[in-house]
């Protein structure tokens, strides 16, 4: 790998130099059953390696900010990065703890301005080493939308909504790297945060990530305009997606690789196709109407949690969708009346039943998106499936490590 991907910066006229950042994909990682969401460490550990051998690199530092709720260390940790990053002589920082300073954007829809880490700012050559996999929302995730990984919590959640594609076009003007390596050896499939493996054998790189993801897209059996968030970043000049715009060099073709790769399984894009006993009132979000049918879900809010929280469960206790006590849930404004023997919970700030609730029992769960562990809390305790929260095989390193990002915060951003 090391050897390739040096061979590949030779071609591509890569010169990493100075404080480099390198950026993996790590937004859930788990020792058991979540093994293939993120940037394999071996694949870090030999780009790094090529970045020393192809340039002059001062330093090699490690930044991710994983998924909200869940310290960025404990997943680092999970990873297997701490040792890597020992035998590669690199550095590995956690955006969530460190201090921040505000950059403006010109050609923001979404965002105006966002607080970036400070090691963010002040690298001399950044390096996004995306994981290439399905997306259940926004189709892929690869190097653009990698960049959800550089907001921290307090903007994170920022219209992650059905303004989402918009705002991880934003990101891209403050998120752009100076090079994109992606590991697309072992991809991912079904669902982003616990994906099934898809055997794709390839590392991509360019040095423009709307071009990586343009050829990305196709690889898993989409086009370009198949992924909103690319198509936007296109419009705004951030490359190109058109193939007679992208030049292609490698031992093996597109047309080769696609074929390879074959069907890819998104059998978890849309919840009413996934094994649940869940009875879903799905409405249109606020600034929709019942009249743009599917378009009109908030598809990458609350329903995108939803999807994850269910797929989660799923890999923690295989076949637990299917034995799950039923219950009913309503996200968006739905149009008519609710009826259903059992408890009904009513997901997210902007949700409402124009008509009436016929149900035994009624539950709220607040928040635009709602986060997945308050969800997961109602999904397990009415459904009666296991909770991954209350595994105590997680208790003591769990805490340490929220411990530890709670005392490096303080100390960082404060003193």
């Amino acid at each position: 790998m090391e050897r390739i991907l040096a061979e590949g910066m030779e071609q591509l006229g890569a010169r990493p130099h100075g404080n480099v950042l390198a950026k993996p994909n790590i937004v859930f990682a788990h020792k058991r059953y979540g093994r293939y969401a993120y940037t394999q460490p071996n694949f870090m550990e030999a780009l790094i390696g090529a970045l020393r051998s192809t340039g002059t690199p001062t330093s090699v530092t490690i930044g991710e900010r994983t998924a909200l709720t869940v310290p960025t260390r404990y997943a680092y940790h999970q990873a297997g990065y701490y040792p890597m990053a020992r035998r590669a002589g690199a550095k590995i920082t956690c955006f969530d703890e460190e201090p921040r300073e505000r950059v403006s954007l010109e050609k923001g829809s979404v965002h105006r301005s966002m607080l970036l880490s400070r090691s963010i700012v002040n690298a001399d050559y950044r390096v996004w080493a995306p994981k290439l996999k399905n997306h259940v929302s926004s189709k892929i995730t690869c190097a653009l939308k990698l960049n959800i990984g550089i907001c921290d919590s307090d903007e994170r959640l920022v219209h992650h909504d059905y303004l989402l594609e918009e705002k991880i076009a934003d990101l891209w003007e403050v998120g752009c790297p100076d090079l994109v390596a992606v590991d697309a050896i072992l991809g991912g499939q079904r669902n982003e945060l616990v994906p099934t493996p898809l055997p794709i054998g390839a590392i991509i790189m360019g040095t423009n990530g709307v071009a990586v993801d343009a050829i990305g897209a196709r690889i898993l059996g989409l086009q370009p305009d198949d992924v909103k968030h690319l198509m936007i970043a296109h419009e705004r000049g951030h490359g190109p997606v058109s193939l007679s715009e992208i030049e292609i060099q490698g031992d093996i073709s597109l047309d080769e690789l696609i074929e390879k790769v074959g069907p890819v399984d998104r059998s978890y894009n849309d919840l009413r196709t996934m094994p649940l006993n869940v009875e879903f009132f799905l409405g249109p979000h606020p600034q929709a109407s019942c009249e743009d049918g599917d378009a009109g879900l908030c598809h990458t809010g609350c329903i995108n949690m939803l999807k994850a929280v269910f797929a989660i469960l799923d890999a923690y206790d295989p076949g637990s969708l299917e034995k799950m006590r039923p219950f009913a849930v309503v996200v968006g404004r739905y149009p008519g009346d609710v009826e259903f023997d059992g408890t009904v919970i009513l997901v997210g700030d902007c949700t409402e039943v124009e008509g009436e609730i016929k149900a035994k029992k009624i539950k709220r769960v607040k928040g635009c998106p709602v986060p997945v562990p308050f969800f997961t809390f109602h999904a397990t305790r009415h459904g009666k499936v296991k909770s991954p929260y209350l595994d105590p095989r997680a208790f003591h390193t769990f805490p340490y490590f929220s411990a530890l990002q709670m005392a490096s915060k303080i100390l960082h951003r404060l003193f």
